[in-house]
Order: C-alpha cells, then structure tokens, then sequence
C-alpha cells in the first residue's frame, strides 16, 4: 500500500504538471477541458480506493489528457474549436474529441488497449492450439519457460479489442457524420510491450484493404470469425494512429499517425 501511495503521488505529481493548465489553466485550448479533468481526479480517487490495485480507468483518462494536450499544440489546429465529448450526437453518445476546423469536423477517438495475459500453462496451451491456423508462412515464436504464453495472449487480446472498438467507433462516427462531415481517427493507446505497432499495422491494412495481409498471423482466424459472426464492417474510419505511453509515466513519448503497414505484405 505505501509502495502504491507513493507512486500515485509522484504519479499525479506529474501529470498535473503536464497537462493542467491545458485543461483549465487560463487560456486553455480545450473546450470542456474542466470535464476531462474532473474524470482524472475522479480516477485518483478510485484508484486509492482500490488500494492501488486497479489502475485501469486512470491509465484511461491519462491517455486522453496526452491526446488532449497533442490536440491542442499541433498546429495545424491552431485556429481550431477543440471540444471534448461534446453533447452531439441526438442519443446521447459521445466522441472523445470534436474538432471544428471551419470547413468540417475532425472526429478523434481515443481507446486504451492494456490486456495483461498470465503466464500460464493454460496460456502457452492456447498459443499451440491457435498457432495451427496461423497462415503457413507465418512463424510466431515463443518461448514456453518465460513470458512465452502471455506474450501470445496479449498480441491476440489486442486483436481482439481493435475489432470490438473499431466497431463501436464506427456507429458513432456514421451518427456524427450524418450531421456534419469530417474524417474519423481511431487512437489506440499502448505501452508498446502488450502490442506493437506492427500488430495495429496489420489491423489497419486489414481495415482499409478488406484483405488481410500475408504475413498477418491473426488473419486466417480473424477472417473465420468475422464470416461466422456475419460482422458487417462499416469502414468508415479514415485513419488510425498509436499513441505510446510507458503507463508508469504520464507523459507520451509518441504519437504515430496514419498507421499503415510495409507495402510488401499488403
């Protein structure tokens, strides 16, 4: 507990530092920025409560204060209304972050994609079974006495998780656009140790080409299950990017935009 305590601290330390005064500091560039900071301190509070022992919603808000702040500085924006989850959409859904550029919207969505497989024996179990369907010129390595198993889990995990929130995006990007045009950005945020950009590359590529590339080794699998579940993709998100993070720090250390993988394999 004092272990936990003391990094919070520390923690929050920093990101009231970082991102503050973009928030609700004066002159701020964030419209409703006082909201998104409310739901920061809000995380803190949950996260003492939890006795340090779920961190996961404040991993969240932090993420969206760093896009927030990237928003905010690029000046391409300079000129332009940045509002965070504004009261938009009819039914009460919401966007992260609507940008009025004059001339359209930009719609920008910022998810957290943090899965944290147990090196297990179950674990590596699954890998073997799964490595079956994996395209045949596709070796994923592993190894079984270390991290090998929960490696695996997390790369599939996160396949898994850009499927589900790209879909979600999707209903409420077609709803936004309907009332104003714009394009739509997916921001996945990540560490860069549970998934890499490579496995956001191939999701991507996917995503734009409706094919699945050859060296993607989730793509036979992800295929069979999209055909069996009738997933109807809408494909109307215009871009994706990652935002990387090491999560025991608050301030980013990069924001790749668009995200699209090496010609050779499309």
């Amino acid at each position: 507990m004092l272990y936990a305590t003391c990094y919070l601290d520390a923690f929050v330390e920093e990101a009231t530092g970082e991102y503050k005064t973009i928030l609700v500091g004066a002159g701020n560039r964030i419209v409703r920025g006082n909201v998104l900071w409310s739901q920061f301190e809000s995380a803190v509070k949950a996260y003492h409560a939890s006795q340090g022992k779920d961190d996961s919603r404040l991993i969240e808000v932090v993420n969206e204060m760093a896009m927030a702040k990237f928003l905010a500085n690029d000046p391409a924006l300079s000129n332009a209304r940045i509002e965070y989850e504004p009261d938009m959409l009819p039914d009460g859904r919401r966007i992260d972050f609507v940008i009025d550029r004059g001339k359209d919207n930009l719609y920008v969505e910022v998810k957290t994609v943090r899965p944290q497989t147990k090196a297990t024996r179950e674990a590596y179990q699954k890998f073997e079974q799964r490595k079956k369907h994996h395209p045949s010129n596709v070796e994923f390595v592993v190894n079984p006495q270390k991290q090998g198993g929960a490696i695996y889990g997390d790369a599939f995990t996160s396949r898994s998780h850009f499927l589900e929130y790209t879909m979600a995006f999707e209903e409420r990007l077609a709803a936004a656009k309907a009332i104003r045009l714009g394009p739509g950005i997916l921001v996945f945020c990540g560490s860069g140790y549970a998934w890499r950009k490579s496995n956001l590359e191939n999701w991507a590529d996917f995503y734009h080409l409706g094919r699945h590339r050859a060296d993607d080794p989730f793509g036979p699998m992800e295929k069979h299950a999209i055909e069996k579940e009738g997933i109807q993709l809408k494909r109307n998100v215009d871009h994706f990017a990652w935002l990387q993070r090491p999560f025991e720090q608050a301030r980013l250390t990069g924001l790749t935009f668009p995200i699209r993988g090496p010609e050779f394999g499309r």
